[in-house]
């Protein structure tokens, strides 16, 4: 072995060792962080566990707009996403530790940018609110919230209407989602 082989692998150890030192100081700093915020009272995730809802049933969701079919998109993806982005399982109605009721409150449809007579809309903005509860077994209300989001779409880079729907809808039952997950 020569010295430039020997160097060049003390090189090599000694950036392992500076990295596992680090790795290990971000765990460190990690766990002393959760103890601090345990003791001052926070907790991680919705405590629904604690109140015993471990199961939900997706009631039909609900539409007080005048957009067509809005609702059946969002029940659709409502089931996709609350055992993705929650510890929640979904069950039968008759099983379930709670209801989730979602009513569709607003749909709105604007104009950013107007475009001419073969594409009209050049730039626009969808945007929806839905009314959540969350209601036990029992008949507790446990969760009651209003949530909305908007996504703009541009038809120049091949966006319309359509694509905007769906991406709106998903965020919203993303946002469902991480609301029940919140604390209570």
């Amino acid at each position: 072995m020569n010295a430039r082989t020997w160097h060049g692998s003390a090189a090599v150890v000694s950036a392992a060792v500076v990295s596992a030192a680090v790795v290990s100081a971000a765990v460190v700093r990690a766990a002393v962080i959760s103890v601090v915020l345990a003791g001052c009272g926070y907790t991680f995730g919705s405590g629904l566990d604690r109140m015993g809802v471990r199961t939900v049933a997706l009631a039909a969701v609900g539409n007080d707009t005048f957009r067509q079919r809005l609702e059946v998109e969002l029940g659709a993806a409502l089931a996709r996403e609350l055992p993705v982005s929650s510890d929640l399982v979904l069950a039968d109605r008759r099983t379930a530790d709670a209801l989730l009721h979602v009513v569709l409150t607003t749909a709105n449809e604007r104009t950013l940018v107007t475009g001419q007579r073969t594409d009209p809309v050049r730039e626009g903005a969808f945007a929806a609110a839905v009314w959540v509860r969350l209601v036990a077994r029992d008949g507790r209300l446990l969760l009651e919230r209003r949530i909305s989001d908007r996504t703009e779409f541009r038809s120049p880079i091949g966006e319309n209407l359509t694509s905007a729907r769906g991406e709106l809808v998903g965020d919203l039952a993303r946002k469902i989602a991480l609301a029940l997950e919140a604390d209570l």
